[in-house]
């Protein structure tokens, strides 16, 4: 999205937009372009026209793209329009990155119908081409021989009038003699100019009954050095995105690479270093599977609660019996007493399902009632694991770190209004805040606003180098199950809820060269047996669906 966000404006197409036919009609344009030796040129077009009711004035289109090459933009300056010999109020606009419009006319009141007479004179650089450039092009009439140094090659009658124009009467004043010249009336070679003349270092050629939007393209040839102009690396359809200035794209590159590493710096200040994991071969001492995870990732565990259950299964205070696919019967059967040797988060996952006291049952058989209970334990173990960890000191709050994600989210509205250029020229600003929001992005995670402290470290050290015993292969972390068989079942939960049931099932059956053991805990009347999911386990997200 960031890339689209980014590249839009160049994967549009660009075409010279407005009303193709406009009711006004030009009786007569006459346009005297003058050029000097630095490729400047100066133009004044003088319009006739017949306006019906109703009209508020003309609009003039002016591509700013060279057609002979892609690097060169062509920018117009205005220096006056007059209606009827009076100053006459315009606005200048863009239309997709390439053409620059002049709405002419009071937007408030309407012209009287009739004979109107406007004179538009704005300027052009970098006008003259090297000779060569656009040689391969035909046209339908020609004079001379067009050679020189230069070329002059232009479209004297603009593609972009929606106007009729019944007659137009071109003048090119070049800064050196011209040998000879080319033109056509229409789009490629068209038809041919009506007086194409060359005296000196004067063009002169007219036009009739030019239906709307019929270009007239003159080809000349100078005697004249092709003077320097400026280009750019991209060509106008990257206009929206680059802009016309190389020094600018130069900068805002220079800050999404400086957005990107300090966002990266920012963000790698919220990460805790590691204490480093020693493997262990056993959990925590009087942890729980969930408080286990939580304090080796600072995140609930997905599988919270099918671990939790094993777990209080593997401690004899339930029985568990799948009696279909995803469908378990979930029944008390430990004393009351036993649970006081239970963590806290367990216990209440437990009573959340009502399973806390003797003739305790669940069944978790898809239902809606079924689901309510699961949502509400969940949210019970999300809440009590986080309490636990900050009422025995493990973790703090420090909140310092939540100013990042309020800058990732700045970020991101930044990003987008740059890029649909709300207040903003070319959607390349958008560039430093969107790589900056990526490179934040992980702010988002678990445990972002929060520190463990030194006993929380500690903990962490002994949960995280146990998962890595669970986690790894047995040929990085050998676990001696001949002589420890029984925990195998043991660590299931653990397994579960650190997402390694099934490296720590293959674990055990590499080791001993035998299918991984069921539960004592586990019991079956549906065929749906312990190592049916395939991962060394049964279904566990029973549980949690």
């Amino acid at each position: 999205m960031i890339a689209i966000g980014l590249l839009w404006p160049a994967l549009g197409s660009s075409s010279s937009g407005g009303t193709v036919s406009d009711p006004v009609y030009f009786t007569e344009l006459r346009a005297d372009f003058t050029v000097d030796a630095d490729g400047f040129m100066r133009a004044t077009e003088t319009i006739r026209a017949e306006f019906p009711s109703g009209r508020h004035g003309i609009f003039r289109y002016w591509d700013v793209g060279n057609p002979n090459n892609p690097h060169v933009r062509q920018t117009p300056e205005i220096i006056s329009i007059t209606l009827d010999g009076r100053s006459v109020p315009y606005q200048l606009m863009w239309e997709d990155d390439r053409f620059r419009v002049a709405k002419i006319g009071d937007p408030d009141s309407y012209l009287d119908p009739g004979t109107h007479v406007y004179r538009i004179t704005y300027t052009v650089p970098d006008v003259l081409d090297p000779a060569g450039l656009g040689s391969d092009k035909k046209f339908a009439t020609s004079t001379g021989e067009v050679g020189g140094e230069s070329a002059f090659y232009w479209n004297v009658i603009a593609p972009a009038w929606n106007n009729e124009i019944e007659r137009a009467d071109i003048t090119v004043k070049l800064p050196g003699r011209v040998p000879g010249a080319m033109c056509s009336v229409g789009q490629g070679v068209g038809r041919a100019c009506e007086g194409l003349t060359v005296s000196g270092d004067t063009v002169r050629l007219s036009a009739t009954d030019l239906m709307p939007r019929t270009p007239v393209t003159l080809r000349a040839g100078v005697e004249v050095p092709t003077p320097p102009r400026a280009e750019l690396p991209w060509s106008v359809r990257w206009d929206g995105v680059l802009g016309r200035s190389v020094p600018v794209v130069v900068w805002l590159l220079g800050l999404t690479a400086a957005a990107g590493l300090g966002g990266f710096l920012w963000w790698r200040t919220t990460v805790e270093p590691s204490p480093g994991f020693p493997l262990q071969y056993a959990p925590p001492k009087g942890l729980g599977p969930v408080q286990c995870e939580y304090i080796r990732t600072e995140k609930v565990p997905d599988e919270g609660i099918t671990a939790t259950l094993f777990y209080l299964a593997e401690r004899g205070l339930l029985s568990l019996n799948q009696t279909g696919a995803k469908k378990w019967a979930v029944h008390t059967v430990g004393e009351s007493g036993a649970w006081a040797d239970v963590d806290s988060v367990s216990v209440a996952v437990g009573s959340a399902l009502g399973l806390n006291h003797p003739g305790g049952a669940f069944n978790a058989n898809g239902g809606v009632s079924a689901g309510k209970k699961l949502t509400a334990a969940k949210q019970v173990m999300e809440t009590g694991v986080r309490q636990w960890a900050l009422d025995e000191g493990l973790i703090a709050k420090h909140r310092v770190e939540w100013w990042l994600r309020f800058a990732n989210v700045v970020a991101l509205v930044v990003a987008f209004f740059c890029f649909l250029r709300w207040g903003f020229a070319i959607t390349l600003w958008g560039a430093p805040f969107a790589v900056f929001f990526l490179l934040t992005t992980p702010a988002w995670r678990p445990g972002v606003g929060m520190r463990r402290t030194a006993a929380g470290r500690r903990l962490w050290s002994e949960a995280g180098g146990f998962h890595r015993m669970l986690a790894t292969d047995s040929a990085e972390s050998r676990f001696d199950f001949a002589a420890r068989k029984d925990l195998y079942t043991a660590y299931i939960p653990f397994a579960v809820a650190g997402g390694a049931a099934a490296v720590w099932a293959a674990k055990y059956q590499a080791a001993t060269g035998q299918p991984p053991p069921e539960p004592g805990w586990y019991h079956t009347t549906s065929g749906h047996g312990w190592t049916s999911s395939g991962s060394g386990g049964a279904n566990f997200d029973s549980f949690e669906s």
